[in-house]
């Protein structure tokens, strides 16, 4: 498949991808870096989607390191989603400004 194929068909098949931040500063200077020392320009789309097929090339080493993040549920964000607090309301969706900022 030719590069100009390649970008086109990403480009209709895009998804927004967060990263934190030390890891984009981190890929971006790799970037950089493929740039002054190989010579090698690609786009941070384009490298990111290498890095996709080769985890999925390798899914027994991909696997071993995912094994490693600690798991979902320990994270606090994730413990509160599972005990919101009671607001007192029935439908938080309607009344929440109301709620929050009484009534006008």
């Amino acid at each position: 498949m030719s590069r100009k194929v390649e970008n086109s068909l990403y480009a209709i098949m895009s998804s927004t991808v967060k990263l934190d931040k030390h890891r984009k500063e981190e890929f971006e200077r790799f970037l950089a870096s493929l740039v002054l020392e190989e010579g090698l320009k690609v786009t941070f789309q384009e490298a990111l989607g290498l890095m996709v097929d080769h985890s999925l090339e390798n899914k027994v080493e991909f696997v071993k390191r995912l094994k490693k993040i600690p798991p979902l549920e320990s994270d606090p964000a994730w413990k509160l989603l599972h005990k919101p607090d009671d607001w007192g309301v029935d439908d938080a969706s309607e009344c929440v400004d109301e709620y929050l900022y009484g009534r006008r």
